[in-house]
């Protein structure tokens, strides 16, 4: 503020130096008044901007492990990085009844989603839960029974959708199965008042994708993600990245963009399309990318952050854009996601208009007291609040 300086002739007479007393006890009064005015418009202004979060222009579908509840509990979840949690995994029996743990049941945890608008689906799958769908897909009384009780969980316990994750449809005949499948939950929960949502998580590329119908399936699902992940394992004979961006060195074993041209060519919208993001790695017994390697182990984002405070070297691959980390003894490299990469696959869904991304799993991601993975995921899928 500029102060002015005012200079004024007054006659020494005891009435004018009243009436000049009271003229300026009023304009200090007056100046008071609007700096009071301007400054409680000031803060109002910045209590708004405070309080008015931008919303996220992307879905962001986080993965939370059911397991998980003793140790990280929904008190630790930042719901305001979400648009849907994937709560993980109920499951069917070979006569078609759905399974719920006893430890599965969380109502705090789908209230306090629900308390910041976000949405909670029931995932249904997941490995090694996965022998029911088989043969409960095959009989139209065991899909019945099964999407039946789907049905009454979801209405019970206040869920507002259901995710499939068979891992994964293998022949012909349990593509067609899977298929009448899709179409009769799709027209169940629809038929809920109100409407639930439908989603399914993918494989990512050709080989377990040919069994299933996506061209024609598509218009069943709210969204379909692709699991670009786990690209490198114990399944693989050589060592690579967990989630590349871009392949590189002609690796065979595809990528985060060999996904997505993948799902573009069979036929998924793209506002349907959802692509994975790894809070996790995969660690190889070798000394270097591509190769041989007989031995891999899964570690979390957290676990990863303690391995780097010990030693462990950082690298950056520019041509698959994604870290890597060699242990000291250079005999283990591992395979993983960090802020940088992260950052560059959210900005590659803005770049492609893709629906956004799922996420497994939010509770592997703790460092430093935050979640600073999915923290970077929801600022760069954030747009601007409406003035």
């Amino acid at each position: 503020m500029r102060t002015v300086k005012i200079s004024l002739k007054i006659k020494a007479s005891p009435s004018g130096l009243v009436v000049f007393s009271l003229v300026i006890i009023l304009l200090v009064l007056s100046c008071s008044q609007v700096s009071s005015q301007q400054k409680g418009k000031e803060f109002i202004q910045k209590e708004q901007a405070a309080v008015r979060q931008p919303k996220l222009a992307k879905v962001i579908m986080g993965y939370y492990p059911g397991w998980k509840k003793s140790e990280f509990s929904h008190g630790l979840i930042d719901f305001s990085c979400l648009t849907h949690l994937a709560h993980a995994f109920a499951w069917p029996d070979s006569n078609g009844n759905l399974i719920v743990g006893s430890n599965y049941l969380y109502p705090e945890l789908v209230a306090a989603a629900h308390n910041q608008s976000v949405k909670v689906l029931l995932s249904l799958g997941g490995w090694g839960n996965c022998d029911g769908f088989p043969p409960t897909a095959a009989s139209p009384e065991k899909r019945s029974r099964f999407i039946g009780q789907i049905v009454d969980f979801c209405r019970q316990n206040n869920y507002d959708g259901v995710d499939l994750d068979w891992e994964f449809v293998s022949d012909e005949q349990e593509r067609q199965n899977f298929s009448d499948l899709v179409r009769e939950l799709s027209a169940a929960l629809r038929a809920m008042n109100p409407p639930r949502l439908l989603t399914m998580a993918a494989p990512s590329g050709p080989y377990w994708g040919r069994w299933i119908n996506f061209e024609e399936l598509h218009p069943y699902f709210d969204y379909i993600s692709m699991m670009t992940y786990d690209y490198h394992g114990t399944w693989t004979d050589h060592s690579g990245h967990n989630s590349p961006l871009y392949t590189c060195q002609n690796d065979p074993c595809g990528s985060f963009d060999d996904s997505f041209t993948y799902a573009v060519i069979r036929e998924i919208p793209l506002d349907k399309l959802l692509l994975g993001i790894a809070f996790f790695g995969r660690s190889f017994n070798t000394d270097k990318l591509y190769g041989p390697s007989n031995q891999s182990q899964y570690y979390t984002y957290t676990d990863i952050q303690k391995l780097l405070a010990s030693g462990w070297k950082y690298n950056w691959d520019f041509c698959s854009q994604v870290p890597f980390l060699l242990s000291p003894s250079r005999t283990t490299l591992l395979s993983y996601d960090d802020i940088r990469s992260v950052f560059r696959k959210c900005h590659y869904v803005l770049d492609k208009g893709a629906a956004g991304v799922i996420i497994w799993e939010i509770t592997a991601d703790r460092h430093n007291g935050r979640p600073e993975l999915l923290q970077t995921v929801a600022r760069t899928f954030r747009r601007p609040a409406a003035k």
